[in-house]
């Protein structure tokens, strides 16, 4: 959902806001089902009840967190060019959104999404194919030649798939062939100053909420507790962002024509807020001192990708690399670093040029299929028998 409400800001698409809906409602159905078994399955006292807490707390939090992304796509129905303003930050952006064209010769031509394995072999994920007037979402679609992938990843990757696609255009974000023009007169000083005051917090603000589900999840699953006072943390950094970027918003709309443009733009900022709050719930509930259910432990077990933790050691493969190196499918395996913990200071976002040291602790999410081999590129000494 985090991925289809993006992009449907970002191609102002209804076909993928819709596609986000009909997730937002299978979610909906499903948490009415998970209480209603948590009555059914109720029988004993207080002791037994509140051990079944977390499964509560967690439905009711993915289900705000639902709402909230919903609210992201609908976006497009009330700014239908929205993505005039997101796409002004694309190349800030750590894993952007772009769309790839397969032409002859690729590969890829006549697999099924299900069998390319994009985010393990290539370390990108395929969020949807357009094939001429259709969107195709399932994961037994096949691949044809001139199909567009929507893909999100970091700009290394992508350009190695485009390679692998025999993509030679630009990057690009018109999915149709009308062109329009710009609503943002850039070349006006002080809106281009404005636009700029805008970008990082924009970037900041959305980025952020993403990492929080992501990092209350792990501290959900490990019991962290560590995790998740940071995560409470993040959620008062996010109340402070949003202020300022509303302010920031309301002084740009004393230059524009038509401020009515900027609408979705505070409305996804909103959202994001709604699901920071949605994900500090989730952090709450942990320092409450749960213990984790045997349901969550099974739902755990059978996801297809897991969070891991793992500290680079001395003979680490990542030890004095960028991250701008770590992106080489060699050590990346489908992976993507969520935060690192470095001595008593947690980062979250990684510059080209950051360098990892030994003893960062990471915490990486990524398949199942290649947590093995990325746990030995971070640290080469581990085992199945020492795990």
């Amino acid at each position: 959902m985090i991925d289809l409400a993006y992009s449907a800001i970002k191609f102002s698409s209804k076909e993928i806001a819709d596609e986000t809906s009909k997730i937002e409602k299978r979610i909906h159905e499903l948490t009415f089902l998970l209480n209603l078994q948590i009555i059914q399955t109720q029988t004993g006292g207080f002791k037994e009840a509140k051990a079944l807490e977390p499964i509560v707390v967690m439905g009711y939090s993915i289900d705000k967190i639902s709402d909230a992304l919903a609210d992201i796509a609908r976006v497009v129905y009330i700014n239908s060019d929205i993505s005039d303003f997101t796409q002004l930050f694309w190349d800030d952006v750590p894993e952007p959104i772009v769309k790839i064209t397969v032409n002859d010769a690729c590969e890829f031509i006549g697999m099924k999404r299900k069998e390319v394995h994009f985010r393990s072999k290539y370390g990108v994920d395929l969020i949807a194919i357009k094939r001429k007037d259709n969107w195709l979402f399932e994961k037994d679609n096949e691949i044809q030649v001139e199909d567009i992938l929507i893909i999100k990843g970091e700009i290394e990757p992508i350009k190695e798939l485009k390679k692998l696609t025999f993509d030679t255009e630009d990057f690009s974000f018109q999915i149709d062939d009308l062109q329009k023009e710009s609503e943002f007169d850039l070349t006006n000083p002080e809106v281009f100053d404005k636009i700029q005051e805008l970008k990082k917090d924009y970037i900041t603000i959305t980025d952020l909420s993403e990492t929080m589900i992501e990092l209350a999840l792990a501290a959900l699953f490990f019991k962290s507790y560590e995790v998740a006072e940071d995560v409470l943390e993040m959620e008062s950094i996010m109340d402070g962002l949003n202020i300022i970027f509303e302010k920031d918003l309301l002084n740009l709309t004393q230059l524009l024509d038509n401020p009515k443009n900027l609408t979705g733009i505070m409305r996804i900022i909103f959202s994001c807020e709604l699901i920071s709050d949605a994900a500090a719930h989730l952090a709450e509930n942990i320092l409450k001192g749960f213990e984790p259910h045997i349901i969550l432990q099974k739902a755990i077990e059978e996801t297809p990708e897991i969070v891991v933790r793992e500290t680079i050691s001395t003979d680490s493969y990542f030890k004095e690399k960028t991250y701008k190196q770590l992106q080489d499918q060699q050590y990346k395996r489908g992976f993507h670093i969520i935060a690192l913990k470095r001595e008593n200071k947690w980062i979250y976002s990684f510059k080209s040029d950051f360098l990892f040291e030994v003893g960062d602790l990471l915490i990486g999410l990524g398949p199942k299929e290649t947590v093995d081999q990325w746990r030995r590129c971070v640290h080469p000494e581990f085992s199945k028998e020492e795990r």
